[in-house]
C-alpha cells in the first residue's frame, strides 16, 4: 500500500500569510479571530475531551483562523502538528519573524478561544513511512539525521521555544514515532536520545505540561504495511520519560480491516490493558468516500459507524481526550499518497453535514464536569 504522506504535519506554511499574520495578532489586537458562540449543554456529563487538528480547507490566513473558530464552537481541545524549522534553531541561529509571527497569532488564537493545546513536534517524513527526518535545509546530509549532535540540540532548542511561547497542555514530540523504530532503528536510537534532553528541559521549565511521542495503533499491531507481531515493547523504550501515550489511528487503512464492523472488540481496550496512565487518540480519521485505486470500502455510513465506536470505546476506557484529524475536507483534493486523506474530514469543504457530524456535535454538547457549560 501507498504510505506516502499519509499523516502530514501542519499544512500552513508560516510564509505563506506573514503578513497577515502580523496584521492580525499582536499586542494591540489580542482577539484575532472573529466571536463565537457554543450551543447550550445537552445531555449527561462526559469526562472525554474532544479535539480537532487544525487542518484548514485552504492554505490562508482566513481558512487557518477559520479552522480555529470552528474548533471554538465545536471542540474543547486544537492540536497544531509541525515540522521543526531546524536551520532556525541550529546553534548559533536566529528564529525567523514568519515563526515568530506565527506563534504569536496561534497562540492568541488558543488564549483567545480558551481552548487547550496540544502541539505536536513532527521531525520525520510521512512520505517515506517516518524512516527519515523531515525538513532539514537542503544540501544537509539528511541521512545521518537524529544522529548529528547540531540536530539534537535543535530539536531541543525547538521544545523550548514552543513550551515557553505556546504553553501548551500537551507537547507531543516524535509522531508515530514507534515506524521510525520499526523502520531505521539507528535513527530512534538518535531520535531517543534527543528526545530525552527535551523531555528533561521542558520540565525544568514547566513541569505541567504533558511531554510524550505518539504511536501509530494500526503499525503498532501490525497491520498497516508490514505484517508483524504487535509491537507494544516501543512503549518501553521511553522508560519514565512519558507523561501519557498518544495513539494515532486510521483503521481503514489497515491491511485486515475492510469495515467498521471487522475492527476487532478489543481494539482500543487493548490500549488501557498496556499503559495504565493518560491515554489520548492523538489523531484519527475515516474516509467517507472511496479513492480508486485503493482497495477499502469508505462511505459517509462506515465514517459515522467508526466515530462512535471510538468515542464509545475511548470513553469506557477511560481516554482523556480524542482529536479527529479534520473538521472538514480540503477544497482542492490531495494527491498521491495523501489522497487517502481527502475525505476524512466530518464536514464537507463547504461547511454542509456528513453524518458523522451529528454524532460528534452530540458528543460535544455534553458538558465537562469542572467547566463552565456543565454548571
Amino acid at each position: 500500500m501507498q504510505c506516502s504522506r499519509l499523516f502530514p504535519a501542519a499544512l500552513i506554511v508560516a510564509a505563506l500569510f506573514l503578513a497577515a499574520c502580523q496584521e492580525a495578532g499582536g499586542p494591540d489586537n489580542p482577539t484575532p479571530g472573529p466571536e463565537v458562540t457554543r450551543s447550550a449543554p445537552q445531555g449527561p456529563p462526559r469526562a472525554l475531551h474532544l479535539g480537532l487538528g487544525l487542518q484548514p480547507t485552504e492554505e490562508t490566513h482566513d481558512a487557518y483562523v477559520s479552522a480555529f473558530a470552528n474548533a471554538a464552537r465545536h471542540a474543547d481541545l486544537v492540536s497544531i502538528a509541525r515540522v521543526p524549522p531546524w536551520e532556525e534553531f541550529f546553534p548559533g541561529a536566529e528564529v525567523s519573524e514568519e515563526t515568530h509571527a506565527l506563534m504569536q497569532l496561534e497562540r492568541d488564537l488558543v488564549r483567545q478561544y480558551d481552548l487547550s493545546l496540544l502541539f505536536a513536534i513532527d521531525p520525520t517524513d510521512g512520505a517515506v513511512q517516518r524512516t527519515r527526518i523531515a525538513g532539514l535545509p537542503e544540501g544537509a546530509p539528511t541521512e545521518e539525521g537524529f544522529l548529528r549532535e547540531d540536530v539534537q540540540d535543535a530539536l531541543v532548542a525547538y521544545a523550548i521555544y514552543v513550551v515557553t511561547n505556546y504553553e501548551p497542555r500537551y507537547l507531543a514530540v516524535g509522531v508515530e514515532i514507534n515506524m521510525l523504530r520499526a523502520r531505521s532503528p539507528e535513527q530512534f536510537r538518535g531520535f531517543l536520545e534527543a528526545y530525552r534532553q527535551v523531555y528533561d528541559a521542558v520540565k525544568e521549565i514547566r513541569p505541567g505540561t504533558r511531554v510524550f511521542p505518539t504511536f501509530q495503533l494500526e503499525d503498532l499491531l501490525g497491520r498497516l504495511t508490514q505484517a508483524h507481531p504487535p509491537q507494544w515493547e516501543a512503549i518501553e523504550a521511553f522508560g519514565r520519560r512519558i507523561d501519557a501515550l498518544g495513539i494515532s489511528t486510521y483503521p481503514y487503512l489497515s491491511s485486515s480491516i475492510q469495515l467498521v464492523r471487522e475492527i476487532p472488540a478489543d481494539y482500543y481496550a487493548q490500549i488501557r490493558a498496556r499503559f495504565p496512565g493518560e491515554i489520548l487518540i492523538t489523531e484519527a480519521g475515516y474516509a467517507s468516500a472511496t479513492i480508486e485505486g485503493h482497495s477499502w470500502v469508505g462511505s459517509e455510513r462506515e465514517q459515522e459507524q467508526f466515530l462512535g465506536r471510538l468515542l464509545e470505546d475511548a470513553e469506557a476506557n477511560g481516554f482523556s481526550a480524542v482529536v479527529w484529524v479534520a473538521e472538514r475536507d480540503p477544497v482542492l483534493s490531495r494527491q498521491g499518497g495523501a489522497a487517502v486523506l481527502n475525505d476524512v474530514g466530518l464536514r464537507f469543504s463547504d461547511g454542509s453535514d456528513k453524518l458523522a457530524w451529528a454524532v460528534w456535535t452530540e458528543w460535544v454538547r455534553r458538558p465537562l464536569p469542572g467547566t463552565a457549560e456543565a454548571n
